[in-house]
């Protein structure tokens, strides 16, 4: 970042301290964080700081409008103030108004946990990733939105087996969320080490058949004293095929497998605002037909709720992360 615009980052920091009566003397770490940005972050972090101002009514819209042109002059990519307002209601459509981490340094972190975890696990797993990363990555369209984490749908057979290989892993750490895990979300978590970044396994099991069964795991009352049960998901033969794709994929050379672009489109087309945009996305690149017949086949799919999983993989997955950790407190 060029002299120039430092200068109108330190300007704009101090328009602001003099309305919240702030000494500009206490910011200097402020704006030492935002010229080390890149500009398109500086932008999204001076909009990210300033909407937290407005929304707690500690400066008006007048405050925000008397700046906003500077805004314009710190990155060729927003010209005007339409260019920040509409950056703006996107970063507010996107949920990304309450972030910390810088948006590409974010796209950074995740490609490189993507790119890492692909050369640990190869396609020696029943494993299919999954969400809207994948869309981005399968068309090869630039990262936009903020990405917490990844998603990888996994065959519990394989559980223990990726625990050992994780385990004995310099980069990933595997981490267990069953003490507090409430009937949905991710019952383990495999966590690049030194970072927030992680990937959250969901867990299936695959019939004979050809019918696959999502599986959620939980313990009775969200206490893990109290009995372990699993609800299921029997995704029917057909619909299965649709949606866990044979394809090998290829990132920077290494291979993974993921679910196909129909079924994360056709997840997303209905969701929420970001989903939608995923959706958006990606629909060029999708089969409609296919998505349609997803459509139909949801439909047959049913629901087990509640059943005693106390026999299960994850069961004895859990006793032996929990024994684990018994002996390190020792």
């Amino acid at each position: 970042m060029n002299q120039e615009k430092i200068e109108i980052i330190k300007t704009i920091v101090s328009n602001f301290s003099k309305v919240l009566n702030l000494n500009e003397e206490d910011l200097k770490g402020f704006i030492n964080e935002i010229i080390n940005l890149r500009e398109n972050d500086a932008i999204d972090l001076l909009i990210v700081q300033i909407h937290r101002l407005l929304e707690s009514k500690r400066i008006s819209e007048k405050d925000v409008f008397d700046n906003i042109d500077l805004l314009t002059k710190i990155s060729e990519n927003y010209k005007t103030k339409e260019d920040i307002l509409n950056r703006y209601e996107f970063l507010k459509s996107m949920n990304m108004l309450y972030t910390n981490t810088p948006l590409e340094e974010n796209h950074e972190i995740v490609l490189e946990v993507f790119d890492m975890f692909n050369e640990l696990i190869g396609t020696d797993y029943d494993a299919y990733y999954t969400g809207g990363l994948m869309g981005y990555i399968k068309t090869k369209h630039k990262l936009e939105r903020y990405h917490g984490d990844l998603d990888l749908f996994i065959n519990e057979n394989g559980l223990e087996d990726l625990y050992k290989l994780v385990k004995d892993s310099d980069s990933f750490e595997f981490i267990s969320n069953m003490d507090d895990k409430e009937e949905n979300g991710h019952e383990f978590k495999i966590q690049y080490k030194g970072t927030k970044m992680s990937i959250g396994l969901f867990l299936f099991e695959r019939k004979n058949d050809g019918e696959i069964v999502i599986k959620e795991y939980y313990h009775k009352d969200n206490k893990p004293e109290k009995e372990l049960l699993v609800n299921e998901q029997h995704l029917l033969p057909e619909y299965a095929n649709l949606v866990f794709s044979k394809n090998i994929e290829e990132y920077n050379g290494k291979l993974y497998k993921m679910q196909s672009l129909e079924s994360i489109y056709n997840v997303k087309k209905n969701s929420r605002p970001k989903d939608k945009y995923d959706a958006s996305i990606i629909k060029d690149y999708v089969d409609l037909s296919i998505d349609s017949r997803l459509d139909e086949l949801k439909k047959e799919n049913y629901q087990v709720k509640g059943n005693d999983a106390s026999n299960s993989i994850v069961a004895d997955l859990e006793e032996k992360i929990n024994n684990k950790e018994s002996i390190k407190s020792l």
